[in-house]
């Protein structure tokens, strides 16, 4: 899977977390890349949400749940 850190960063591939309930700062809704559940992030985090959708990579973002089985996939395989 291509993320938008694996590029940015490629000693860090970790996708960026988000929350599943809305704050005060974390107000933009956006979609976990594996399992499509609502999370919300704040202004930057957005923002970099939207550049790598432009730019034709994949969802950075993944719930809690599709974190840890993504994690153990990897560690798996």
């Amino acid at each position: 899977m291509n993320t938008l850190s694996s590029y940015t960063n490629q000693t860090q591939q970790a996708p960026i977390m988000a929350t599943s309930t809305m704050t005060d700062e974390k107000q933009h809704e956006v979609r976990c890349g594996m399992c499509a559940r609502e999370l919300y992030v704040d202004e930057d985090e957005y923002r970099f949400y939207s550049e790598a959708l432009l730019s034709g990579l994949d969802n950075p973002f993944r719930c809690e749940t599709c974190s840890e089985e993504y994690d153990d996939l990897a560690y798996e395989g």
